[in-house]
């Protein structure tokens, strides 16, 4: 690329230096470059500037920037040739005329005005400044100019009047801000000589002497978001101005008067410089708060009691400390929260009830009575949350077992105090459900792919353009919320901070002109739904619960990957690095509706909210498995489908189509194995070339070399044989429907489960040994494997290709033999993995992905594996 840029530098340009050359502004005025980068792109046609852009960009060491696109000179040149600046030809012009006749013939010429730079950086064309001049000529009459003017200031100067520009001048303002004047009645027009208004200069006097008043007065009492800046930080200012809907506090903000416009600068805003403060110390008290810089989640504890929130702490209370310290430490450690924001949002609970604690009781707290403790703190009010009382009641109970552990006297016993559990909702709580009806109609209207696509693509665009976030309606946000809401029994917070930023260059999906155009394929969709379950899974390995399972019902994955394709390209366009794609107010925000404009066009009156849907997914869910699991009790639910502290309060008898219809909508169809592909072919009538399916059972793709040329032992093959052909003679007793309960059960899954992510058709392990060892369910024949069983699985296979290349060589026969024929099992449920959802899709379980795998194929390729034959090895 270097050698290119030196043969074709003096035919293209780059940004930086199309701002020196011709707008002399420095290359590191990342505003200016950027404007200069938008205006370039909305350019008319006629003045179109070609680019190109760099498929390497390559670093300018002369500006220190690295340079992804350059733009032709020639067009470059030739818009300067033909274009004009605004402000020059006014400037030129006001020579011979004043600013008032020059904008007067100026506005009814009407030309188009072009941007090219800044927001004020307005081109016209040569041939509009070749006509105006001629009009100013022929108004201002060159022979007679020289007797106009002195003749004009005689009479100006004779009656004790100002001229227009000389009001300008006096109060600072400009051309606009005089007409405003003057509109408003504030400055009054006293005379006129031809086209020129003349005004009293006392009053001008007077308006001089009002605006040095007021200038005193707003420099005391507001701040311009440049002054905020420059106090606090970019961020802060950003807060405030930017993201003025997730501000916490209600901070006043008011236009300047009009005699400070000019002073202020144009469409500023100022703001009381009481409400900024307090709002700084409420801002850096939440950003401390909610920052994680301590990978330990008890040092961070600490720090935010004892440095941000500044508790301190007096001799007798030290004790209590103690204990209260190390009761947080234990509770942290033994939850091993990985969650990042849900171990911000516990840590801060417990500062806070820290803060509570420590400020009621300032004396030890075995000092106290039980009856004492129950009025100052585990009471009925509503003066402390429910929260902070029941981590007081379980840290009091620790403390007595503590005590009773050491045999020291029991201050009082646990029967004494109030159980805070029994204590009265401080906020009461709906049970509420959606109907099936309007569940069912929010479903179909979430899903108009076309409607929703064009009004989000639009939104984002004029983000894009204006980066006005104030009038940013956030569609694509909450078209993408609801989305994920319809199947997924999640909360707002999970929501919005779980569903990451996704990688689109494996997918069809270009731009947001290409989605406004085309509609992403199924295949796309897999691809970017199974990331995301590939990041859940990776941050909530141990948690099973509703939160950490991701699904998309198979009729939502166009909209869904449509929604979230326009949220990755507006992150990226707007050149914001948050790892999370949903823009939507959180707990920032005091009140606000984010979904209004989403529902604009739905029934009036409708009501989204995040719980009630919940309550109604958790019902909708538990009428289905209860349905096919033909009286299951709701303790029988695996908790994948349920939120923790669901209580499932409503049941829906549902007819047989009823029960079809939801489990296609809330199910995601992501099993592999032989059971599936056998199920699915009687079922729905799929193909199955049977030469195939065998020619896949002895060997495996050809790229990777012998090792996958392995001929497996008798033992080996009949296993698998055996097994399939118990699946098959299983399957055989059934009846159609029969096979289609089956089949549903497979989906919601209700069938028996050894193994996370694995079910079985069996009620009970065929396979069990005398001493109760099982086969895993990974290479079972009978296992019904859900993608997400890749994320294991696919470290097993890259660890056993690793071991081969590491270890084959030095290994025994016997160790050869038999790590060939792991190896073999292994590789049959990957392959039937990739027939299932795509190469791409599966390897993506792999960090590295293909290529990785591919590197460590070769490398086995040397090792001869080939004649390597076991004999009955893994036979049972």
């Amino acid at each position: 690329m270097e050698k290119d840029w030196v043969i074709n530098s003096k035919d293209f340009m780059t940004l930086y230096e199309i701002a020196i050359e011709k707008f002399n502004k420095k290359p590191s005025n990342e505003y200016f470059i950027n404007k200069l980068k938008k205006s370039i792109l909305g350019l008319p046609t006629e003045c179109n500037i070609s680019t190109l852009k760099l498929e390497k960009p390559f670093f300018d060491s002369k500006y220190g920037k690295t340079i992804k696109e350059l733009y032709l000179k020639k067009d470059i040149e030739r818009f300067f040739r033909n274009y004009i600046s605004k402000k020059a030809l006014i400037s030129k012009l006001n020579k011979s005329v004043s600013s008032n006749t020059v904008y007067k013939y100026y506005k009814q010429l009407n030309p188009n005005e072009v941007i090219l730079g800044g927001d004020l950086d307005i081109f016209i064309s040569k041939e509009i400044f070749q006509e105006l001049t001629k009009m100013i000529q022929t108004v201002a009459g060159k022979a007679q100019w020289g007797w106009r003017a002195y003749t004009f200031e005689q009479y100006k100067n004779q009656l004790g009047y100002l001229s227009f520009d000389e009001v300008m001048k006096k109060l600072n303002c400009s051309y606009a801000t005089v007409q405003k004047l003057i509109k408003e009645k504030l400055l009054v027009v006293s005379d006129q000589y031809g086209d020129r208004m003349l005004f009293d200069k006392e009053q001008v006097h007077e308006l001089h002497s009002e605006q040095e008043r007021l200038i005193e007065k707003y420099n005391n009492d507001y701040y311009t978001a440049k002054q905020i800046q420059a106090k606090y930080s970019d961020a802060f200012a950003h807060y405030i101005k930017g993201s003025e809907d997730k501000v916490r506090i209600k901070v006043t903000k008011v236009d300047p008067p009009l005699l400070l416009i000019s002073y202020f600068g144009v469409q500023m805003n100022l703001y009381k410089k009481n409400e900024i403060d307090d709002l700084w110390r409420d801002y850096k008290l939440y950003l401390d708060m909610n920052s994680m810089s301590i990978k330990d989640p008890f040092e961070d504890f600490v720090y935010k009691v004892e440095q941000v929130l500044n508790i301190k702490f007096t001799e007798d209370q030290k004790n209590t400390k103690l204990l209260w310290y190390q009761y947080v430490k234990k509770f942290l450690l033994s939850t091993r929260m990985s969650d990042k924001s849900r171990i911000i949002f516990q840590t801060n609970q417990f500062a806070r009830c820290t803060e509570i604690i420590f400020g009621i009781f300032s004396k030890e707290i075995y000092s106290y009575s039980g009856n004492e403790i129950n009025k100052k703190f585990l009471n009925d009010l509503d003066n402390i949350p429910r929260s902070y009382q029941r981590d007081f009641y379980y840290f009091i109970k620790k403390v007595l077992e503590t005590f009773a552990m050491e045999g020291i006297p029991l201050p009082f016993t646990m029967d004494v105090l109030n159980d805070p559990r029994s204590f009265k909702r401080i906020k009461e709580v709906s049970t509420d459900i959606y109907s099936i009806e309007e569940y069912h109609e929010l479903y179909n209207y979430t899903n108009r792919v076309a409607f929703h696509k064009e009004k989000a693509i639009q939104d984002v665009k004029k983000l894009i353009q204006t980066n006005d976030y104030t009038k940013y309606k956030r569609y694509d946000s909450c078209w993408l919320y609801i989305l994920v809401q319809l199947t997924n029994n999640w909360r707002h917070s999970t929501i919005t901070t779980q569903i990451p930023r996704i990688d689109l260059s494996n997918t069809s999906i270009e731009s947001l002109e290409w989605l406004k155009k085309n509609d992403p394929s199924i295949e796309d969709a897999n691809n970017i739904i199974y990331q995301i379950g590939r990041y859940l899974t990776k941050i909530n390995k141990t948690d099973v619960s509703a939160e950490g399972i991701f699904t998309i019902g198979e009729p939502l994955k166009i909209a869904f990957v449509t929604a979230i394709s326009i949220c990755e390209f507006r992150r990226r366009a707007t050149f914001d690095s948050s790892p999370t794609l949903i823009e939507l107010s959180g707990h920032l925000v005091k009140k606000y509706n984010p979904h209004k404009a989403f529902f604009e066009n739905y029934n009036d009156g409708f009501k989204f909210e995040n719980r009630k849907m919940n309550r109604t997914l958790s019902t909708l869910i538990w009428s289905v498995l209860r349905h096919m699991g033909k009286g299951l009790k709701e303790t029988q639910v695996s908790r994948s489908h349920l939120q923790d502290q669901t209580t499932i309060t409503h049941y829906i008898k549902l007819s047989d189509e009823q029960v079809k219809s939801l489990v296609e909508e809330l199910f995601e169809r992501n099993q592999f194995g032989f059971v599936t592909q056998a199920l699915t072919r009687i079922l729905f009538g799929c193909e199955t070339n049977k030469s195939i399916e065998t020619k896949r059972m002895f060997e495996v793709n050809k790229k990777f070399g012998d090792v996958f040329k392995i001929e497996a032992t008798a033992g080996l093959i009949n296993r698998i044989a055996t097994e399939r052909s118990h699946v098959l003679k299983y399957i055989e007793e059934f009846d159609l429907e029969g096979l289609r309960e089956l089949f549903y059960q497979s989906l919601t899954g209700l069938l028996p489960s050894k193994q996370r992510y694995h079910q079985c058709i069996y009620s009970e392990c065929k396979y069990e040994n005398e001493y109760g060892e099982r086969p895993s369910c990974v290479t079972c024949q009978a296992s019904i494997i859900n993608v997400y069983a890749l994320e294991n699985i696919m470290d097993n296979y890259i660890f056993m290709m690793e071991k081969i290349s590491k270890e084959f060589d030095s290994a025994t026969l016997g160790e050869k033999q038999k790590l060939a024929n792991q190896f073999y099992l292994l590789h049959n449920v990957v392959d039937q993995a990739r027939s299932r959802f795509g190469r791409e899709v599966v390897d993506g379980f792999v960090e590295g992905k293909t290529e990785r795998i591919k590197n460590v194929g070769l490398d086995l390729t040397t090792k001869g594996l080939k004649g390597f034959r076991t004999s009955g090895i893994l036979r049972r």
